[in-house]
């Protein structure tokens, strides 16, 4: 079966700026354009189709824009000689300006061995940028299409408010540090100095939520993990799909994106960079309430081995995968 992975790129402006304008009036303008794909199927021609559909339904359902019809959008951009995949070069964005629109949602539908990666974002008319993003994985069959970017767009559009003219992720208004208490509870342990991609901080999940696993995929290569920091979420969805087409279930990065605690159910299995900071913002600090045991990241090290760290000294090293480590669950915020 098809998956897909979602992106969704978006800045949305405040509600409450227009509250005593008719419907629809003095809105900003938003506009869904074609998306892209690299695939010349049929099937993925209708995915990129359906994904822009549904998209734009759920911008319409948010009451914070005008919709531009898509006969409309399309004449515009056929008419000023706009092409989609250069729709944000200073040109084109002074064009749009000039047509009076605000916002201008793109992607594209890019194949991925058997997967696809499906990347939504939205151009900011006015400062010529694209920003802010989540992302999930998805089935590509019909419902599941339908009901994971509904429900991610949805939860994506419940997350965001705004600040001024600005619009930044619910509760990034709010300026955390090192140490403090995040919103579902744990405890933040990195600030990047920003709001992008979606977020800015990363929260440690509370000590009662921590359980021991096996990485899983023993002798097997899940591969395209990453090291980094930011790099959590995408590994965990990564070794996620790849465990459960093998058939595994009760591995770390399972448990962590199954965890639902507090009404927050985001969590995932840290990268090697990101387990790094857990050890030296917390741990040593003596919050948190980690134990000196070894700690599993989500960053792979070869088909047998993943990369764990020890919290009694901070070693990092790599450790036989179907090892029986401590995990202790992050989100991003």
């Amino acid at each position: 079966m098809k998956k897909m992975f979602f992106s969704l790129l978006v800045l949305l402006p405040a509600m409450g700026a227009f509250a005593q304008e008719p419907p629809g009036q003095g809105l900003p303008r938003l506009a869904v354009v074609e998306f892209s794909t690299n695939v010349s199927t049929e099937k993925a021609k209708a995915d990129s189709l359906t994904v822009r559909n549904l998209v734009e339904s759920q911008m319409v359902a948010t009451g914070k824009y005008q919709i531009v019809t898509r006969a409309e959008i399309d004449k515009l951009l056929n008419n000023q000689q706009i092409a989609v995949s250069d729709i944000s070069s200073a040109e084109n964005v002074k064009k749009l300006q000039l047509q009076n629109i605000s916002y201008i949602v793109t992607g594209s539908v890019d194949a991925m061995d058997a997967d696809y990666a499906v990347t939504v974002k939205i151009l900011d008319v006015s400062t010529g940028e694209f920003s802010h993003s989540d992302n999930d994985f998805m089935g590509g069959s019909s419902r599941e299409l339908y009901t994971g970017v509904n429900t991610l767009v949805g939860k994506f559009v419940a997350e965001v408010s705004s600040s001024g003219d600005r619009v930044t992720q619910s509760g990034a208004s709010k300026i955390y540090k090192i140490g403090d208490f995040g919103p579902a509870g744990g405890i933040v342990f990195y600030d990047k100095g920003v709001f992008s991609a979606g977020w800015r901080y990363l929260e440690a999940a509370p000590v009662e939520t921590e359980f021991t696993a096996q990485w899983g995929a023993y002798n097997k290569v899940v591969d395209g993990t990453g090291n980094g920091i930011g790099f959590g979420k995408r590994n965990t969805q990564a070794i996620v799909e790849f465990l459960r087409k093998q058939g595994e279930t009760g591995r770390a990065a399972q448990r962590c994106a199954d965890l639902d605690f507090d009404g927050f159910n985001d969590w995932f299995l840290p990268s090697k960079d990101e387990l790094n900071l857990m050890y030296r913002n917390l741990k040593t600090k003596g919050l948190g309430e980690f134990s000196g045991s070894w700690y599993w990241s989500s960053s792979e090290y070869n088909n047998g081995s993943a990369w764990p760290q020890y919290f009694s000294d901070g070693k990092q090293s790599y450790g036989a995968k179907d090892y029986a480590f401590s995990v202790r669950a992050v989100r991003a915020f």
